[in-house]
């Protein structure tokens, strides 16, 4: 059976997905745009990123833009809003794991009503610079981040859905080279290799 090369691509999700850190391009999904399209007048990329965005309102956004947009193909970038522990580092995480799953899996569901999906996982960060993050109330923790990328991985597994493990895949690359200011998203150099990536991954699953 001959695959259907999607032509229409939506990236929806947080702050790296409109290109947080990216002083040069506008991010990894812009440089992805800029590539992917020039291949074909009808080949499409929609950045659907939201600074501080969660699964819940991201679940919300899917149902709601997307449905209109009609792509091919859905990349979902939660991203690591859910964690964050404010007021402190013994305050607990915005979103309990628990619930973090279950909007996962709905999130998921609703994303592959709409077209085949994958999902992503968030590149670790450096937490020197997180706890706090820019001298605000806001910690991110990379024990957290590690935990909630693994239900990612777990939820998406069950729902047969495909990741683009970002985390693994920085996991033994020196990584302050890679990240912005804040310590939180990646830089030019970052986005550029999380682009690159991103075309191997899509190239291999769908081209």
């Amino acid at each position: 059976m001959t695959r259907r090369v999607p032509k229409k691509l939506a990236f929806i999700g947080s702050s790296s997905i409109y290109g947080r850190g990216d002083t040069e391009l506008g991010g990894f999904v812009q440089r992805f745009r800029f590539r992917f399209e020039s291949l074909n007048p009808k080949n499409l990329v929609y950045a659907l990123g939201i600074f501080g965005e969660s699964v819940v309102s991201l679940t919300q956004r899917v149902s709601a833009e997307l449905s209109v947009r009609r792509p091919h193909l859905i990349g979902l970038y939660p991203g690591y809003n859910d964690i964050c522990r404010i007021g402190g580092e013994e305050s607990k995480n915005t979103v309990a794991l628990d619930f973090f799953r279950q909007a996962m899996l709905e999130l998921l569901q609703a994303s592959s009503k709409i077209a085949p999906s994958f999902v992503m996982t968030g590149i670790p960060f450096d937490e020197r610079r997180t706890t706090p993050y820019r001298d605000s109330d806001s910690y991110f923790f990379q024990k957290d981040a590690q935990l909630y990328s693994q239900v990612v991985r777990e939820v998406a597994l069950s729902e047969g859905t495909p990741v683009l493990d970002f985390e693994s895949l920085w996991g033994s690359l020196e990584i302050i080279p890679l990240l912005s200011e804040d310590g939180l998203h990646a830089n030019p150099v970052g986005h550029q290799l999380l682009c690159e990536q991103t075309w191997d991954f899509i190239s291999k699953n769908y081209f």
